[in-house]
């Protein structure tokens, strides 16, 4: 009886296992599929006109890049800027690339812990030339972990990061690939175009500085050399100045600046292969405050200080004299 006994309990309690695995099979896993997305965004870009950004609280005023017959524009308020390169790119490139690798959650009471409220997440809204929404995605907290790469240098470690999303009309929340929080991160002026003078030094042939106090030069390549007046250059100091002028970009920005009067200082670039580009610079309010623009951007201005942008693109003609050995 005793054998006869176990034999019918172990035929009970695998009767259950089955059970449960086939209540597995029939409801959780069909579910996870159904759940489960190929992709969170699905859109043909040259649809999208607006992209309107709802930064988090603590990020800054909402603001959007809006796709005009000149090119993008980002806009917050009453101004409008060109937005830095690559930057709108970048934004189709990374949500069309998101594909879900898991279902974190799937109930609204979960949202804040991943982030994902109005108030903790960063809003993407993205619509067509009647303003019909295309995409609408909540980008909310990543977690990252340390593994090991093989082919990674200085021991192999590498990071990845998980970031949490949600549709913003639904309450599933996916784990995707990757440091969404960081690549939307920023407030309206980290998305704008910083670049205040750009050029080839090799194309430079004169620069003329128009300078207080009678203290205006020209400098000027001529036969292969460059002079100041009659005499020659500092090699070193010139080229270290040259190559600055490849890439400055402006830092402060001052949107609601209006020159009154003509500027204080003035330097105008001019060589081959490039438009001749003009920088004007004004005295600010404080006594060691420059407001510098740049006829490559000209309805942008940018605050410095001395040592600043305005220590980079105006110097003195002692900067560039060759100094005499004695």
């Amino acid at each position: 009886m005793s054998k006869r006994f176990n034999n019918k309990r172990l035929f009970i309690i695998l009767a259950g296992l089955l059970v449960i695995l086939l209540l597995t099979v029939i409801i959780k896993i069909p579910k996870e599929n159904a759940t489960l997305r190929t992709n969170l965004v699905d859109l043909d870009t040259s649809d999208v006109f607006k992209i309107l950004f709802i930064p988090r609280v603590s990020g800054g005023q909402p603001f959007d890049f809006t796709r005009e017959s000149s090119g993008w524009k980002v806009h917050k308020g009453d101004i409008t800027s060109i937005p830095r390169k690559g930057a709108v790119e970048g934004i189709f490139s990374e949500l069309l690339s998101m594909k879900p690798q898991n279902l974190a959650a799937a109930d609204k009471s979960e949202w804040k812990e991943y982030e994902l409220t109005d108030s903790l997440a960063t809003r993407v809204k993205l619509m067509d030339k009647k303003d019909r929404v295309l995409g609408d995605i909540m980008i909310g907290k990543f977690t990252y972990r340390q593994v090991n790469n093989p082919y990674a240098s200085y021991g192999g470690n590498n990071i990845e990061g998980t970031s949490f999303v949600r549709l913003y009309d639904e309450k599933e929340v996916y784990a995707v690939n990757g440091f969404l929080a960081f690549s939307f991160s920023g407030n309206f002026d980290d998305w704008r175009d910083r670049t205040f003078v750009r050029c080839n030094k090799g194309d430079i042939t004169k620069i003329t500085f128009s300078l207080p106090a009678d203290s205006s030069f020209i400098l000027e390549k001529r036969d292969s050399l460059w002079h100041v007046g009659d005499h020659f250059t500092d090699s070193l100091n010139l080229s270290n100045y040259l190559s600055s002028l490849g890439l400055l970009e402006g830092q402060t920005f001052m949107d609601n600046f209006k020159p009154v009067g003509a500027p204080a200082y003035q330097v105008v670039i001019e060589g081959n292969n490039l438009l001749n580009t003009t920088v004007k610079c004004y005295h600010g309010e404080a006594a060691d405050e420059y407001i510098l623009n740049s006829s490559m951007n000209p309805g942008v201005f940018y605050s410095s200080n001395r040592n600043g942008l305005f220590s980079k693109v105006f110097k003195p003609e002692t900067y560039f004299l060759k100094q005499v050995k004695k």
